[in-house]
């Protein structure tokens, strides 16, 4: 599906903000409310737009992300699909992609400590060991998403990048903040008031506790789960490793990749390589074009770029996994 200027402005907008409204979204695209409430439900129905999540930074919460990259091996259709149903019911599983290239399998697990995360695993490759194979784990350091530049062409604004890892002051959540982000984090245009009557608090004491999480910056930012590939945009993820690293490449990559209309997310990782980043454009020589661009900017930093392609960005993508049980319950 092609998208006119009209498509790509409104979901420059939920990109940017999940949580506007329609009327605040027409104002800002120069459409009344009516036509922007049935582009989205368009949008939506093409299955384009996925889904509308709240960005949680976890580390605040104690929490590092661990990615663990797969390849199948002997595995058809219906042992794909029983591996991919068991990670889904680990309750620290945040995020599963289907992708291209030496790998096949990524998924990525929230925990408190290395020994948490390895008893995951080892229970995952204890069922499935044989059929999950050169398997890389990573430590995600930090992780920073950008806005789809390229949707409306126009040069990139001043804008704060969400983030999970760094170092920060771990936060306390207590159950009623937990349960909010529990609902929020896969449904980031829920009312206050629809929140209000599932955990049966008033509506002010909800709006309080999340702009409180707010400004804490647990919630980072309310974004839309977007399928690239659905406007005919391929997506890939980057894998760069990298030498002669000191403080200033770094925060000149991350710089690059800002300002890169056509790159959406940077993580920095320890583990077989040290960095990735998500680049979504319209063919395979663009992709040259851009590995190119990143080789010959940082020509003594950059020692070798991998790609994947990913077939499917987000097959799971939950925010604040741990709740999941208790949230099939409130949304019953």
């Amino acid at each position: 599906m092609n998208l006119d200027i009209k498509d790509r402005r409104i979901l420059a907008e939920l990109d940017l903000n999940a949580r506007a409204t329609f009327q605040q979204i027409g104002k800002k695209v120069k459409l009344s409310k009516e036509t922007v409430i049935y582009r989205i439900k368009r949008l939506e129905k093409r299955k384009i737009i996925q889904r509308y999540t709240t960005l949680v930074n976890f580390s605040k919460l104690g929490y590092t992300g661990y990615a663990v990259f797969s390849r199948f091996k002997k595995v058809n259709n219906k042992l794909k699909q029983d591996i991919i149903n068991y990670l889904k019911n680990i309750p620290e599983l945040y995020w599963i992609a289907l992708v291209g290239g030496k790998f096949d399998l990524v998924f990525g697990i929230m925990a408190k400590s290395v020994f948490q995360f390895n008893k995951i695993l080892y229970q995952l490759l204890n069922k499935y060991g044989d059929y999950l194979v050169d398997n890389s784990t990573l430590i995600r350091t930090e992780l920073r998403q950008y806005k789809r530049d390229y949707l409306i062409k126009e040069k990139p604004k001043q804008f704060k990048p969400p983030f999970f890892g760094k170092e920060p002051k771990t936060e306390i959540l207590d159950d009623l903040d937990s349960n909010i982000l529990s609902i929020m984090s896969n449904n980031a245009r829920i009312q206050i008031l629809d929140l209000a009557r599932i955990l049966k608090k008033p509506a002010s004491t909800i709006s309080s506790r999340v702009k409180q999480m707010e400004k804490r910056e647990i919630i980072q930012k309310y974004t839309t789960s977007i399928r690239s590939q659905n406007y005919k945009m391929q997506s890939y993820r980057l894998l760069l490793y990298l030498e002669n690293m000191d403080q200033n490449s770094r925060s000149r990559l991350f710089s690059y990749i800002n300002q890169n209309q056509n790159m959406i997310l940077a993580i920095e990782t320890v583990g077989n390589w040290n960095f990735e980043a998500t680049l979504e454009v319209e063919s395979h020589e663009e992709l040259q074009q851009e590995i190119s661009k990143l080789r010959n900017t940082f020509p003594r930093t950059i020692k070798n770029i991998e790609f994947l392609i990913m077939f499917e960005d987000d097959l799971v993508y939950d925010p604040f996994p741990l709740e999941k049980v208790k949230r099939k319950s409130f949304m019953a």
